[in-house]
């Protein structure tokens, strides 16, 4: 019996030690460092920004008349803006192994920027429908249709309207109607769109109200925001829910986003997806200005936040919730919230262009079909489909189906770096 127990003092010599070692360790939440000391909040200026990226249209603190600005974003239309903070590249490249493949519950597909076109409006998507099935599909609108009003594409910065026969041809279930074009001729042409849209049988959100619908027995509330109006002197009557996301190095007051969050949830909705006019167009990269306020949001309760506006397309990444493993910093999005409650969430920061009527880059042309799977409360999987756009006539096509031509298949493989080919649809 006294040689049992002088064996196992030191044993429980060791397990004492290791236990007040672990007890004064952080250990979960307590490991993680503060936010304001963690990426995106802290990281390391882009050693190649070029001059020209200070013509962002959307921070609002310019005008046409300023020549040094405006040159600035003539060169930045021109040549984009590819590189970024390596704190940001390293970040996506690490988060792309990360990245669920489409999965099982409710599945929905957005699509980025419908800009006017000049013909073949009713026929223009036929190609990519089979690309956008899904049981539900979001797309941002970014065009009065106003049979009221005369089709106008001119202007700097650029006024729209394009013609209401271009709502026959899209194939989506939702619209999103407010974005720094929704005034572009006014408050009447606003609620034409949106009543030529629900005429078609699709519904809308952004324009006074935000949408909650139903899909396969789930609940989902569709709430849409926008950074402002490209003229910067308009006032609308109506609430585009305007948001000005663009104002770089301020604080960004998101409260009436987390109170419509918050009502949306005592709708019933049981997952909250946030479209976003937001991002500063031509840039590959979204600002880690946009990265923060997208960690604040999932905080709020969204479960997938969908960006549009930059015109070309941005990476993506899923945000931990309530998982204590997961340690903030480059290469992780996690959030700690006091509901407890674990889940995953989706950000798309940019899903470039749907339509376009300028020959231009294949950046500009190229666009991405994403989608997500929703279950159990969280998102399950995600994935992507690039589409590209042709001409005489206009026409969207499937990317991978005409890879022959050297532009589309260069952009593809682009595209595969960029967001990482994990996720990829086929």
């Amino acid at each position: 019996m006294m040689f049992q127990t002088k064996r196992l003092l030191p044993t429980l010599f060791i397990t004492f030690l290791a236990v007040a070692i672990l007890g004064c360790s952080p250990t979960g939440f307590d490991a993680w460092p503060e936010q304001a000391e963690t990426f995106p909040w802290v990281y390391t200026p882009d050693p190649d920004r070029p001059v020209f990226v200070d013509g962002r249209w959307e921070t609002e603190d310019w005008g046409f008349d300023d020549a040094t600005r405006s040159a600035y974003y003539l060169e930045k239309l021109l040549s984009y803006y590819t590189t970024t903070s390596p704190d940001v590249s390293q970040h996506f490249s690490t988060v792309q192994a990360d990245l669920p493949a489409l999965g099982e519950g409710v599945v929905i597909s957005f699509v980025g920027d419908i800009l006017p076109i000049s013909d073949n409006h009713a026929n223009f998507a036929d190609a990519v429908i089979d690309v956008v099935n899904a049981d539900y599909r979001v797309a941002n609108l970014e065009t009065p249709t106003s049979p009221d009003h005369p089709v106008q594409n001119s202007g700097a910065p650029p006024r729209f309207n394009a013609p209401v026969e271009m709502l026959d041809g899209l194939p989506f279930d939702l619209l999103q109607l407010n974005n720094n074009h929704s005034y572009d001729v006014g408050d009447d042409a606003i609620s034409a769109t949106k009543r030529e849209a629900l005429n078609r049988g699709m519904e809308t959100t952004g324009l006074n109200e935000h949408a909650l619908v139903t899909v396969k027995e789930s609940k989902i509330g569709f709430l849409s925001y926008a950074w402002g109006l490209n003229g910067r002197e308009d006032v609308s009557t109506h609430d585009l829910f305007i948001i000005p996301f663009g104002h770089i190095g301020e604080d960004i007051d998101l409260s009436s986003m987390e109170a419509h969050i918050t009502a949306m949830r005592e709708r019933g909705a049981e997952y909250i997806v946030l479209l976003v006019h937001w991002g500063f167009e031509y840039e590959y990269y979204p600002e880690p200005h946009f990265m923060q306020l997208a960690r604040r949001m999932v905080a709020m309760g969204a479960d997938v936040i969908v960006g549009q506006g930059p015109h070309v397309v941005q990476p993506a990444e899923i945000c931990w919730v309530n998982y204590p493993d997961q340690v903030p910093g480059v290469g992780t999005c996690s959030i700690q919230t006091a509901d407890g409650r674990a889940r995953r969430a989706a950000v798309f920061y940019s899903l470039g262009n749907f339509t376009a009527d300028l020959k231009s880059r294949p950046e500009f042309e190229t666009g991405i079909v994403a989608k997500v799977s929703l279950s159990a409360g969280e998102v399950t999987g995600m994935g992507w489909t690039p589409t590209s756009v042709r001409y005489e006539p206009v026409r969207v096509l499937p990317t991978d189906e005409y890879l022959d031509e050297e532009d589309l298949a260069q952009e593809s493989e682009r595209l595969d770096g960029h967001l990482g080919s994990g996720w990829r649809l086929p």
